[in-house]
């Protein structure tokens, strides 16, 4: 099962975002960064959507082909229930895995 990878860039939120959605479940994992001048511009955070932020959340990821994997700690791990997110992406028309990828090195710069 494929998870679909979207970049989000949010002025009004003063955020940006690589968020995958799981359509099947609408489950969510999002990497989330401040924009510049943000009060957490520094740090990224990992969350569902739903959820309140985890900073600093992933302490590794990879890149398999489309395989996006991301290494967690433990109180991310309690919010996704395991220590490592695993997953195949898929994109739109507009967007590629390559992109994709480019942000989430970005965003946990």
């Amino acid at each position: 099962m494929a998870i679909f990878g979207t970049y989000e860039r949010h002025s009004d939120l003063g955020c940006e975002a690589v968020v995958f959605l799981d359509e099947e479940s609408d489950a969510c994992v999002q990497v989330q960064r401040d924009l510049p001048g943000g009060a957490r511009a520094d740090e990224h955070c990992i969350t569902t959507g739903a959820s309140a932020p985890v900073y600093g959340g992933i302490t590794q990821w990879r890149r398999r082909g489309d395989r996006f994997e991301f290494a967690l700690t433990p109180h991310a791990a309690r919010l996704f229930g395991d220590e490592v997110l695993s997953f195949e992406v898929v994109t739109d028309a507009e967007g590629s895995i390559d992109e994709l990828a480019g942000h989430i090195e970005r965003l946990l710069r």
